[in-house]
């Protein structure tokens, strides 16, 4: 009997074990745990609800890339770094070669900071990613999105946060371009140098 129960210990101690190992190959193996989980706690519930609102549009995509812009105009737009009161975030669904520095790339940093909304993910592009090491940030992206997905989005959609206020807007390319969002400082107009005619008096004095 008492050899019996020792074997029942000795036969639950292997299986936890295995058990433990196997779920252990399995943690290792998700790319995500490469990348940073940001808190959506955190975030603000109507910008929060403008993804979820885009994301429906698209029940067969998994992965979405939400990128913001850095005061340079892109399609016609002048985003990010620019603006007193808000700012502007491009979304659409993600694809393979997103991050090739290629000619329909969306940059050449591959994310480190992903959320999720409605179990689906989303990959953070931040300025921080251009000091951080590349190799295991494209690796974790290229494992979890496929290189069957190839398709980029021409018609980007457009998220207006405001900074004081739990305000976001979702727009299309259309929409945005009628808006008009005041900088911070005016754009600068090139103006043509002239450098200032020597008088008779001045060349006097020399």
């Amino acid at each position: 009997m008492k050899q019996t129960a020792l074997f029942f210990v000795f036969l639950l101690t292997l299986l936890s074990s295995c058990c433990n190992k196997t779920c252990q190959k399995s943690t290792d193996n998700n790319p995500l745990d490469s990348l940073v989980l940001v808190d959506t706690t955190e975030m603000k519930s109507a910008f929060l609800g403008c993804i979820h609102r885009f994301i429906k549009q698209y029940p067969k995509d998994s992965t979405f890339i939400l990128k913001c812009g850095y005061g340079y105009e892109d399609h016609g737009v002048y985003t990010n770094g620019v603006y007193i009161n808000s700012d502007v975030f491009l979304i659409y669904p993600a694809y393979y070669d997103a991050f090739m520095d290629g000619g329909w790339t969306v940059d050449d940093m591959y994310p480190s900071h992903y959320f999720k909304v409605d179990n689906r993910i989303v990959f953070l592009c931040s300025r921080s990613d251009s000091f951080m090491k590349q190799e295991k940030y494209r690796k974790a992206y290229h494992q979890i999105v496929s290189d069957r997905l190839r398709k980029h989005y021409e018609d980007f959609a457009f998220i207006l946060v405001e900074h004081k206020d739990n305000k976001a807007t979702l727009l299309s390319s259309d929409e945005i371009r009628k808006r008009k969002i005041s900088p911070i400082s005016a754009f600068r107009t090139v103006v043509k140098f002239e450098a200032p005619k020597l008088t008779d008096e001045s060349s006097d004095d020399e």
